[in-house]
């Protein structure tokens, strides 16, 4: 069950949320200040860095906590940084906060140099109205700026979803920069185009965020098992989302691949042959946000690439089947 001050912030937050979509639409390239709002100090954010603590010393995930001012965008992004050797960038999916990794961040810790990043409006990273710019060209000058600033020259780049298509956006338009890449379940938009189906207006009120709701979101779409995620992984997710602008960020981001009209990573496809880096796709065999086939077909596409599909595990493999993930992970990374 998720702290007391978790439960009391809920509400107050989920209408901060609401409230704060009235938003001004601006380019990424440009004068980005009325894209980019800062992460305001508050209970709110002292929760979420104890329910990160949390996690973390569940995991033996000894990571420095580092604020990283980029320059395109001009942000700043929260990176916890851990151990020694070659480095290793890990992309959160969607708008979820990267510490539901760290039952995987951790062990990859141990043997390399890690940098796992809160991709902006989640977590600690700055928040962002993600119109105006293309998500491709959101990934590539993001991550670029982040490799810029932390004077790292070549990276492994690990990524579930949304976290997954901007690592590939970026090894695609980058290559020189990309040692190995790690998809680890659906990469962001890989099923092709369907048509499109209008929605049905709600009738009922929105409601507030809940443990409830998140455990029921995860065993829907998330997970084969949910009895098998870490509690305090669930915590640290649930007090990411009641963070202030974590509903701005959102939506606009959402807004913006509905307004680019084409799934992302599916777009990408004809691109795939020119894909330098060594590749591992890790999918879950019961993945609800793409079947396994379609790693399957996208790995045979790419010259140096495979792709491992794990049983009994669905979009975020490496929480049904942690040992196995952490293995493919590891072993793949260790390749010279």
């Amino acid at each position: 069950m998720p702290s007391r001050d978790l439960v009391r912030l809920t509400r107050r937050k989920f209408l901060w949320g609401v409230s704060a979509l009235t938003v001004i639409s601006s380019h990424l390239q440009g004068a980005s200040a009325d894209a980019v709002t800062p992460l305001v100090a508050g209970p709110e954010v002292d929760a979420f860095k104890t329910a990160q603590a949390r996690c973390s010393a569940k995991f033996g995930y000894r990571a420095r906590s580092r604020f990283i001012k980029i320059a395109q965008p001009p942000l700043t992004l929260h990176v916890l940084e851990a151990g020694h050797g070659h480095p290793v960038v890990l992309l959160s999916g969607g708008s979820t906060v990267v510490q539901f990794a760290a039952p995987l961040a951790g062990p990859i810790s141990r043997e390399f140099h890690t940098f796992a990043m809160d991709r902006p409006g989640c977590g600690l990273s700055d928040r962002l109205d993600y119109r105006g710019t293309p998500s491709r060209e959101q990934a590539v000058t993001c991550i670029g700026s982040l490799l810029d600033t932390l004077k790292l020259r070549r990276v492994a780049l690990v990524g579930n979803s949304m976290g997954g298509f901007w690592a590939l956006a970026f090894a695609l338009a980058r290559p020189e920069r990309v040692s190995k890449l790690v998809f680890l379940g659906e990469v962001a938009g890989s099923s092709p185009p369907q048509p499109p189906v209008a929605a049905l207006p709600s009738t009922s009120p929105a409601s507030p965020p809940s443990m409830e709701g998140l455990r029921a979101r995860y065993a829907a779409r998330l997970v084969a098992h949910l009895e098998r995620v870490p509690p305090e992984v669930l915590e640290a997710v649930y007090a990411a989302e009641i963070l202030p602008g974590y509903a701005q960020s959102t939506a606009t981001m959402m807004e913006q691949i509905t307004h680019e009209g084409i799934p992302l990573t599916y777009a990408l496809r004809p691109e795939l042959k020119n894909l330098k880096p060594e590749t591992l796709f890790i999918w879950g065999d019961q993945d609800k946000l793409g079947p396994a086939t379609l790693g399957r077909e996208m790995a045979s596409m790419i010259p140096h690439a495979r792709c491992e599909v794990v049983n009994q595990a669905g979009h975020l493999p490496w929480l049904d089947q942690p040992e196995l993930c952490i293995r493919l992970t590891t072993d793949f990374l260790r390749q010279s």
